[in-house]
């Protein structure tokens, strides 16, 4: 536990781990989805696979990389060990922009289709449409906490905000302590 800091890059990967199993999306009273279920039921031919395919499937398939890039800075900063060196700087960019490219696929699936025209129809389904939930009406917690994570790995990737340490934990300085090596 001597290797662990507190940074503010080592928050933001354990927070892409826990969030991972927080709610990502919720639809209201009928339930949430974490982004661990959506990855489970990305792989399984549930439900979902009669009304997602192609590229929304491998998306969800994909939200699996944002816990294992978070665990792989965390494992590197923590171990010290540079056995995954390669894929550690592109760990800090791969969860944003996997998250966003999710959110952005969200918001056109949830954008209904509105047919042209002036009929009464199309005026009953522009209504209809208006009342919609939007994007932001369906993320939950998990979404946020991974999407603000991931956000600030890549500012800290590309320099913008410098990364500090915000915790050190307190020593015992008593000679003869354990741990400490100075005599009494």
């Amino acid at each position: 536990m001597k290797n662990v800091k507190f940074t503010g890059v080592n928050i933001s990967a354990a927070l892409l781990v826990l969030a991972y199993f927080f709610p990502w999306f919720s639809a209201g009273g009928s339930g949430s989805l974490s982004g661990f279920s959506i990855t489970t039921t990305g792989i399984s031919p549930g439900m979902l696979s009669m009304f997602l395919g192609g590229f929304d499937r491998i998306l969800m398939i994909l939200i699996i990389v944002v816990p294992l890039s978070g665990a792989l800075i965390l494992y590197q900063n923590v171990t010290g060990n540079k056995k995954f060196d390669k894929y550690y700087r592109p760990a800090h960019f791969i969860p944003a922009i996997v998250l966003v490219a999710g959110m952005i696929l969200v918001y056109f699936k949830m954008k209904p289709d509105v047919p042209s025209g002036n009929d009464m129809y199309s005026q009953a389904m522009r209504n209809a449409s208006s009342m919609a939930p939007g994007l932001f009406d369906v993320l939950a917690l998990g979404a946020y906490l991974s999407l603000a994570a991931g956000i600030y790995l890549v500012l800290v990737a590309i320099g913008k905000v410098k990364d500090k340490e915000y915790y050190t934990p307190a020593t015992d300085n008593k000679p003869g302590a354990p741990g400490n090596d100075t005599p009494a």
